[in-house]
């Protein structure tokens, strides 16, 4: 199988590409920038069945990490992180996201659709085709169940996707003065930000204000220097992985501007593709703030656990199943 990807230009360490050195469409285009396509082969999808842990539904909550480099998707319980499932039929899974009900949406990294799950299932329910390659992370709208993602090359070039109510045919979006969208969060209002290379890779964010058909660009102070990435709204600002490195930064939004005001060092981590915030859509069944962050910890692939936004030493890590983790979201059912 072949797929058209951007210009990879630059080294690349083993943590950054994994066991298998397999990555996906939209990481290539990030480390090497918005140069000349070119065709790269990719393995084939694990044809192993997959499966699923009888008393994997009854579990309140499951943590479900993609591993680009086996072409499956860990599920664990959560929080202990034993091997409850895996899933299969993957092409280089990558961004992992859920919504209130508990339902996963996994972006085929390089392929063109996003599969969904019932929470604790083993076969997808539906499957949602993209305009092109899915980037780094997806969100839902917490308001109306909305999915939204970063999609690059096909029909569409450099945009973001919409589908209602997490079904159907999505909207495209097509910003100016960008070349890639790598990251999209939703707020707990349904309002809608996506981070973006701008000019000169310059890190660029815009927002889909709800009920709004009309994206404007949201000017952010003390940015200087990032490369867009992957991004979660942590219930009161906005989580971003600038430059897809071991560092969080919050942005505080005002008005129609934005201002970074705080930072999250994961100590020892490598590349950080997407990330996951335990309670961003408001949930209260778990005490405190947790980040999960698929990536290697001196050259072992891991789920690992943080504090948040307080960073500092992982407090846990899941490594059963692992060679190259790069998505995680955490499934918990009503």
């Amino acid at each position: 199988m072949v797929a058209l990807l951007a210009g990879c230009g630059g080294g690349m360490s083993p943590a950054q590409l994994g066991a298998t050195g397999q990555n996906t469409v939209a990481q290539l285009r990030h480390m090497g920038g918005a140069g000349a396509a070119h065709a790269f082969e990719l393995a084939g999808a694990n044809v192993a069945r997959s499966w699923m842990a009888p008393d994997a539904k009854r579990s309140r909550s499951l943590l479900y990490v993609a591993d680009q480099g086996a072409n499956d998707v860990e599920v664990y319980s959560y929080p202990a992180g034993k091997l409850k499932g895996t899933l299969t039929g993957f092409q280089t899974p990558s961004g992992v996201c859920s919504n209130k009900a508990g339902d996963v949406f996994i972006l085929n990294g390089n392929g063109t659709t996003v599969e969904v799950y019932k929470h604790g299932g083993s076969s997808p329910i539906r499957t949602l085709n993209l305009p092109g390659y899915p980037e780094l992370n997806c969100s839902v709208d917490p308001t109306t169940g909305n999915l939204a993602l970063g999609v690059l090359g096909g029909t569409c070039g450099d945009c973001f996707v919409v589908f209602p109510a997490g079904s159907g045919t999505a909207t495209v979006y097509t910003p100016s003065g960008q070349t890639g969208l790598p990251g999209c969060g939703y707020d707990n209002k349904g309002n809608l930000f996506c981070d973006a290379y701008g000019h000169s890779d310059a890190f660029t964010l815009f927002e889909l204000p709800k009920g709004s058909s009309t994206v404007k660009a949201i000017p952010v102070s003390g940015a200087s220097g990032w490369v867009a990435g992957p991004m979660q709204w942590d219930g009161t600002d906005l989580a971003v992985g600038g430059s897809a490195g071991p560092t969080l930064y919050q942005i505080q939004l005002s008005g129609s501007t934005g201002s970074v005001v705080g930072s999250t060092s994961l100590s020892g981590a490598a590349a950080v593709w997407q990330f996951w915030i335990t309670n961003n859509l408001g949930s209260k069944r778990h005490k405190g703030l947790r980040v999960i962050a698929p990536t290697f910890i001196n050259s072992v692939p891991v789920a690992g656990y943080w504090n948040y936004p307080a960073g500092g030493t992982a407090t846990k890590m899941i490594t059963t199943g692992l060679t190259q983790p790069d998505g995680a979201a955490l499934s918990t059912k009503k």
